[in-house]
């Protein structure tokens, strides 16, 4: 049985599902996957997660660190391990202003999907 999630945990995964996309709980991240709308992934389902403890704001506080696939590479960044999933990196990224102007999700989704954009091939 896996342990209780919390409940900034829950409510980041029910947001994203309130988005339509579909997130599980694997190792101590979340993952999940955005659609790349440019850039060199553009057309291309992107898997991408986020530490549970990255969570613990959620949603006054988002994350900093984006996991990628180590195959997903970035002309400039920051990467380690802590907390990934084998075979993925984690990178630095600062959302910059938290807007409140919308939903926190679809600010976080923004977030993704413009760094992901920056990705190479």
């Amino acid at each position: 049985m896996s342990p209780e999630l919390s409940a900034p945990v829950a409510a980041f995964i029910a947001d994203l599902n309130d988005q339509g996309i579909q997130a599980s709980v694997q190792g101590s991240a979340v993952v999940y996957s955005v659609y790349a709308v440019a850039g060199a992934l553009a057309g291309t389902e992107v898997p991408t997660a986020v530490s549970m403890s990255e969570l613990a704001g959620w949603p006054a506080v988002p994350p900093h660190w984006l996991h990628f696939e180590s195959i997903v590479r970035f002309a400039a960044t920051n990467t380690d391990t802590n907390e990934c999933l084998d075979g993925w990196l984690r990178h630095s990224r600062d959302i910059g202003a938290w807007s409140t102007d919308r939903p926190p999700i679809a600010n976080w989704l923004a977030h993704v999907r413009g760094v992901v954009k920056e990705a190479i091939a």
